[in-house]
C-alpha cells in the first residue's frame, strides 16, 4: 500500500515537472515572437586582443600643384618688345621667354666700351713711356687748344661789337617811333581841328542861306492878295525854297559833325598804333640787348674753358715727356679694370633686355604683353626676386601663378594641398609622412607633410585647414591638377597591445571594452593610445588574449541608445 502511493507520488511529480517545463519553453517562445516577430536573432561576434603595430592616419583629397614655381621678372624696367611663350608652353633651360627695348642698354654698352678703350690707351702710353709720336701729338693738342682760346676771345670782342650795334639800331628804331607818334599827333589833331573849323564856317554860311530865304519868302508871300495868282505862285516858291535852304542846311551841318567824329576816331587809332610801335621797339630794345649780353657771357665762358683746355693740354704734354712712374702705371691699370667692369656690366644689362627661362618646365602665366611697360626687379619689390631658386609649396608665392613676368611650373616636383576638418588637422604637423594615390592613373607616390596653413575656410559648417603633402617622386603621367587622395600617418606604435577600433566605446575621456570570461560579459575600462581606423592601442585594461565583445551591427551603425565607439 505504501509502495503505491509513492508510484503515484513518482508519476504525478514527473508530471508537473513536465508540464512546468512545457509552460517555461511556451512562456520563452511568446516573449520572443512579441519582442521581435519575424526577425533573426543577432549574432555575437567577438575579437581577440593581440599584440602588434597599430598605425593612426588622417585620410582626405586635394589635386596635384607643382612645389617648385619659379617667378620669372626682368631684372630692369622697359616697354615689351616681344613675347615668345603663352601659358601651357613648355620650355627649355635658357630658353628666351619675353625681350624689353635695349636701346638703352645698348648706349649704354658703347659708353662703356669707348671708356675703356680711352683707358687701354693710357695704359699703353704709360708702359711705353715718351715717343716722338706722342709728343707730336701733345704739340698738336696744345696747337688746337690755343686756336681754341683764340676763337673764343674773337667771339668775346664780335659779340661785345654787335651788342653795340644793336644798343645804337634799337634806339634808331624807338627814336623812330616816337617821331613818327608826334607827328601822327600833329596831323591828327589839325585834322580834327579843320573839321570844327568847317563846321563853323558851314554853320555861318547855311544860316546866311537860310536868313536870304525867309526873307524872299517874307517879300512874296507879305503883301500878297488872294485874287493875284501871280503873287500866290511867287510865294508858294519862296516857301518851297526856304523849306530846301533849311533841309540843305542841316544836311551840310550833320555831315561836318561827322566828319569831325570821324577825325577824332583816327586821331584815337592812329596814336594807339604809335604808341604801340613805341612800346615794342621798346620792348625788342630790351629783348636784343639781353640776347646780346648772354652771348658775351657764353663766349667768356667758352674763354674759361678755352684756357683750361689749353693748360690741360700743356700739363699732358710735359707729362708725357717723362717716363711714368709704377705707382702712375698701376694707376692706369685700376682706371682699366673699372672700366672693364663698367663693360662687363653694361654687357650683362644688354643680356637682361632678355627675359630666359630659369629651368625646364610649363609655362603656368604671362603677366604682360607686346607695348605693355614691365615694371623690373631693380625698380622695386617684384614677385620675380626668388626666380633663381625658385619657390617651394611651402612659400606664399607658390599659390599664385600671378607673381613675375612669367611663372615656370616643374613638373618633376609636385605636390598636393588637401582640405583637411579642424579636428584632424590638429593632429598633424611638418614632416609626417603620406601616402598619395591618383584614382586616375592608379599611380601612388609617398610625401611629407610640407606647410599647414593658419587660414581657415568653413565649408557646409565644417571648419577646414589646406595642408601640403610633397612628393618625393612624381609618378609618372600625373600632371598639375589630377585628382590625389591623400593618407597622412599622425602615429605609429610597435610591438603594443591592439584590439578592433570597433571594440572600443568612448564617452568623453572615459573608455571601455566589452570583455567575455568564462561565458560572462563584463563591461571594462581601459586606457587607449594611438588609433587608428581599424586597430587601437590598448595601454591598460586587458591583457594578450582577452576576448572583447563587438558591437551589433545595430550598436555598429548607430542605433539608439548606444554611445560612440572607437579611440581618440
Amino acid at each position: 500500500m505504501r509502495g503505491e502511493r509513492v508510484l503515484a507520488w513518482a508519476r504525478t511529480h514527473r508530471v508537473n515537472v513536465g508540464l512546468f517545463l512545457l509552460l517555461v519553453v511556451a512562456v520563452v517562445a511568446t516573449a520572443l515572437v512579441i519582442a521581435d516577430p519575424g526577425e533573426p536573432q543577432p549574432v555575437v561576434r567577438t575579437a581577440t586582443v593581440t599584440r602588434g603595430d597599430v598605425t593612426a592616419t588622417v585620410t582626405a583629397s586635394g589635386n596635384a600643384e607643382s612645389s617648385l614655381r619659379t617667378p620669372v621678372s626682368f631684372e630692369e624696367s622697359g616697354t615689351v618688345t616681344s613675347v615668345a611663350v603663352e601659358p601651357g608652353d613648355t620650355v627649355k633651360l635658357g630658353q628666351v621667354l619675353a625681350t624689353i627695348d635695349d636701346a638703352e642698354a645698348q648706349a649704354q654698352l658703347r659708353t662703356a666700351e669707348a671708356q675703356l678703350a680711352g683707358a687701354q690707351a693710357a695704359l699703353d702710353q704709360a708702359r711705353a713711356g715718351p715717343s716722338e709720336v706722342q709728343s707730336q701729338r701733345d704739340q698738336l693738342a696744345i696747337t688746337q687748344a690755343e686756336q681754341a682760346l683764340a676763337d673764343a676771345r674773337a667771339a668775346v670782342t664780335a659779340a661785345e661789337k654787335q651788342l653795340e650795334l644793336d644798343r645804337a639800331a634799337t634806339q634808331t628804331t624807338i627814336d623812330d617811333a616816337k617821331t613818327q607818334l608826334a607827328n601822327d599827333d600833329e596831323a591828327t589833331a589839325l585834322a580834327v581841328e579843320n573839321a570844327e573849323e568847317k563846321l563853323e564856317v558851314d554853320t555861318k554860311t547855311q544860316n546866311t542861306l537860310v536868313e536870304q530865304a525867309e526873307a524872299e519868302e517874307e517879300a512874296a508871300c507879305g503883301g500878297s492878295t488872294a485874287d493875284s495868282d501871280d503873287d500866290s505862285v511867287d510865294c508858294t516858291r519862296a516857301k518851297l525854297a526856304t523849306e530846301n535852304a533849311k533841309n540843305t542846311r542841316a544836311a551840310v551841318l550833320l555831315a561836318d559833325e561827322q566828319a569831325i567824329e570821324t577825325a577824332k576816331q583816327n586821331r584815337e587809332a592812329t596814336l594807339d598804333r604809335g604808341r604801340q610801335a613805341v612800346t615794342q621797339a621798346e620792348q625788342a630794345r630790351a629783348d636784343t640787348l639781353l640776347k646780346g649780353q648772354t652771348a658775351i657771357e657764353t663766349s667768356k665762358q667758352a674763354v674759361t674753358k678755352a684756357e683750361g683746355d689749353l693748360a690741360a693740354a700743356k700739363l699732358t704734354a710735359e707729362e708725357n715727356a717723362h717716363p711714368r712712374t709704377p705707382e702712375e702705371i698701376a694707376q692706369a691699370q685700376a682706371t682699366v679694370d673699372s672700366a672693364q667692369v663698367e663693360v662687363d656690366r653694361a654687357r650683362r644689362a644688354v643680356e637682361q633686355t632678355a627675359l630666359k627661362a630659369p629651368q625646364a618646365g610649363v609655362v603656368l602665366a604671362v603677366n604682360g604683353e607686346v607695348g605693355e611697360y614691365a615694371n623690373g626687379q631693380g625698380s622695386g619689390e617684384s614677385a620675380g626676386a626668388d626666380a633663381e631658386g625658385g619657390d617651394s609649396a611651402a612659400s606664399d608665392a607658390a599659390t599664385s601663378a600671378g607673381d613675375g613676368f612669367v611663372v615656370i611650373a616643374n613638373l618633376s616636383e609636385l605636390a598636393v594641398t588637401a582640405e583637411i576638418p579642424e579636428a584632424d588637422a590638429a593632429k598633424l604637423e611638418l614632416g609626417q609622412r603620406a601616402t598619395i594615390s591618383f584614382p586616375a592613373t592608379g599611380a601612388t607616390a609617398t610625401g611629407t607633410v610640407t606647410r599647414k596653413n593658419p587660414q581657415s575656410t568653413v565649408s557646409n559648417d565644417v571648419v577646414h585647414y589646406p595642408v601640403t603633402i610633397s612628393l618625393e617622386t612624381a609618378p609618372p603621367g600625373v600632371g598639375v591638377g589630377a585628382t590625389a587622395n591623400v593618407s597622412i600617418t599622425t602615429g605609429t606604435a610597435t610591438g603594443v597591445l591592439k584590439a578592433p577600433t570597433q571594440a572600443i566605446t568612448t564617452t568623453g575621456d572615459r573608455s571601455t571594452v566589452t570583455v567575455r570570461r568564462d561565458g560572462v560579459d563584463a563591461v571594462v575600462p581601459v586606457r587607449i593610445g594611438v588609433s587608428g581606423p581599424a586597430e587601437t592601442e590598448i595601454i591598460s585594461g586587458v591583457s594578450e588574449g582577452d576576448v572583447l565583445v563587438l558591437p551589433t551591427p545595430a550598436a555598429a551603425t548607430g542605433g539608439s541608445g548606444f554611445p560612440r565607439t572607437g579611440g581618440r
